[in-house]
């Protein structure tokens, strides 16, 4: 998941992609109740994946921070709403959502617990995304917050694209998935690692449900 690097060493964070799932009870939770308390036993991050279908209520991330232990780090999928609708009209301004998207998590933020922002692409090539440059700029501008973007289709699997995400210090997600090749390229200060796995079926399932 999220990993800052410091000169030649690295702290490494691992985690999963949410946390509330009845099937892992009797699997990895002992009971239903308090799955967050029982999930962080075991690991020092976590990525808030709701949050790229819904904006949740300020209670939810201050609660979260609040109940999350000292040290945890939450990594954050930005909404869907920007990443796969106004990033791609040029008629609609998306650096007003974005700095409200972060306004939101400002509880994760004043306590250390806040990681990488997840900017999601959709499996489209990247002809379509004529204002992906100005968007980084956008990125670029918010001070003291990380952001790794996760492509989904290999024509951004370039010099091009890892010299853009270089000049403004913005992570390319390292992905294990059957969409693109799995290559480990740092662009930035820490590494953001995404393991799907590689099953066709399942991620059919995942990326259209």
């Amino acid at each position: 998941m999220f990993s800052p690097l410091f000169g030649y060493t690295a702290k490494v964070l691992i985690g999963t992609s949410g946390w509330s799932y009845d099937d892992w009870v009797d699997v990895f939770y002992e009971r239903e109740e308090r799955m967050f308390q029982q999930y962080t036993r075991v690991f020092d991050t976590a990525e808030i994946n709701s949050t790229f279908y819904k904006i949740p209520p300020p209670s939810f991330i201050a609660g979260l921070a609040r109940s999350s232990p000292r040290g945890f780090v939450f990594s954050v999928k930005l909404h869907k709403e920007i990443t796969h609708k106004k990033m791609v009209d040029p008629k609609l301004a998306v650096e007003r959502d974005v700095r409200n998207f972060l306004k939101l998590l400002d509880p994760l933020k004043k306590q250390d617990k806040l990681g990488a922002i997840l900017v999601q692409l959709p499996p489209e090539p990247k002809e379509k995304f004529p204002r992906f440059e100005e968007f980084l700029d956008i990125l670029a501008s918010m001070d003291g917050y990380r952001f790794a973007v996760e492509f989904r289709d290999e024509s951004w699997i370039s010099e091009e694209t890892w010299k853009m995400l270089r000049e403004r210090n913005v992570a390319y997600c390292i992905v294990d998935e059957p969409l693109l090749p799995p290559i480990t390229v740092v662009t930035t200060d820490f590494a953001y690692i995404r393991w799907h796995g590689r099953g066709g079926r399942p991620w059919y399932y995942y990326l259209y449900s």
